[in-house]
């Protein structure tokens, strides 16, 4: 038994294995050897029995030759005639009987073990994403095609959960913007309100000097700057909360192109020694490309404000992420930084003019727009490094 049963693992196991046109095959050709196996007892039974019942008739009418007594024996024979035909009818038919069990055998079995169940699977997965839930998982561990499908289905349960919670944290992100622009302007807008009353106070009583006045006018004149700087980066924020992505096919050499002119255009306007390494596969890429550059040029710009000597950029593909780095030489991010970095607003200065962390905010906020993200280290060696991932599509 022991055996048996292993070997009918090691076949269902075989089965579970095999493309669903494969498996339909197989399950046809196995209830087929049934139906041979059936038909071949059930004919050499059949032929046995009416073997057995045509002697008895020969017998009986050798042994009733009276009339009288073949009138009294006709009822007892009744009973084997109707057997006879019955058995030659049930002959002539078991076999296309069979094929037809066999054959509803093999797709009923084929509908409850390779169909139904990961049917079931996708069905109770999308009724908890109908309701609102997308961390129950959709699993099914077949490798034929509706394997294929539970996965694909699965990989879009995840892509939903991590746009769900893109926007969970979009919004609460913007709430945070929100808060830390109010903390922001009430500062300048503090400081226009005092040097106001100030002098609409003594300005009309002649008590402020020519030079008193052009010094509160310049402070105020400050302070409405300030407040443009903040107004622009809310704008430029939602802009890019707001953006649709542009994607279209690029290959691989276009990719290295307008990476290796982002270099060169940089290279015009600073004396540190820029290097770019991509060594890219020769494919198809489908993104937006228009993003990337514009993230790159903003990675490029914050490691050229803390850079000594040089800036090492590196773009690496692999599978569908596509991870462009930015190393430079200079003193790397504080603990803080590596935290806080990519927050909007975020300064380790008390009373900065430049928000730190603007320029790494919207490389962040574009990078999650595209499906990847950016993440921050400091170099073993020395430096910082950057590195945004975008999601891909790859031909």
């Amino acid at each position: 038994m022991d055996w048996l049963e292993e070997k009918t693992e090691q076949i269902w196991r075989f089965l579970q294995e095999k493309s669903l046109v494969r498996a339909l095959v197989w399950y046809l050709c196995i209830c087929t050897v049934g139906v041979i196996a059936a038909y071949w007892i059930t004919r050499n039974l059949c032929l046995v029995w009416i073997e057995v019942l045509e002697k008895r008739q020969v017998q009986a009418e050798a042994y009733y030759r009276d009339p009288r007594l073949l009138a009294a024996s006709a009822e007892q024979n009744g009973w084997e005639n109707f057997c006879l035909s019955a058995l030659r009818g049930f002959y002539s038919a078991c076999l296309y009987l069979y094929i037809l069990i066999g054959f509803a055998a093999a797709g009923k079995i084929f509908l409850e073990t390779r169909i139904k169940p990961p049917i079931a699977a996708i069905t109770q997965g999308l009724n908890y994403i109908n309701m609102g839930d997308y961390s129950h998982e959709i699993v099914w561990r077949g490798r034929d095609e509706m394997g294929l499908l539970c996965g694909e289905m699965e990989q879009m349960r995840r892509e939903m959960l991590k746009s769900k919670k893109s926007q969970w944290r979009q919004q609460e992100e913007q709430r945070k913007i929100n808060a830390a622009f109010a903390h922001d302007i009430r500062t300048p807008l503090t400081v226009i309100r005092g040097y106001t009353e100030f002098l609409q106070k003594y300005v009309p009583g002649g008590r402020v000097t020519q030079d008193m006045l052009m010094e509160k006018l310049d402070a105020i004149h400050e302070q409405e700057e300030r407040l443009l700087r903040f107004s622009e980066t809310m704008t430029t924020i939602q802009n890019i909360e707001k953006r649709e992505l542009s994607v279209s096919w690029h290959s691989s050499w276009q990719v290295i192109k307008q990476l290796e002119t982002v270099i060169l255009g940089m290279k015009q306007n600073t004396e540190l020694e820029l290097s770019l390494e991509a060594a890219l596969p020769e494919t198809e890429l489908f993104f937006d490309l228009n993003l990337l550059i514009e993230v790159f040029e903003n990675l490029l710009s914050n490691a050229m404000r803390y850079a000594v000597h040089a800036i090492q950029a590196k773009a690496v593909l692999k599978g569908r992420e596509l991870t462009v780095f930015v190393k430079d030489d200079g003193p790397g991010f504080s603990e803080k930084a590596l935290r806080m970095g990519m927050e909007v607003y975020f300064s380790e200065e008390e009373n900065s003019k430049e928000h730190f962390g603007i320029g790494l905010s919207i490389c962040r906020m574009l990078c999650e727009s595209h499906g990847g993200s950016l993440s921050l280290q400091n170099s073993v060696e020395q430096g910082a490094i950057a590195a945004a991932t975008l999601v891909i599509g790859v031909k």
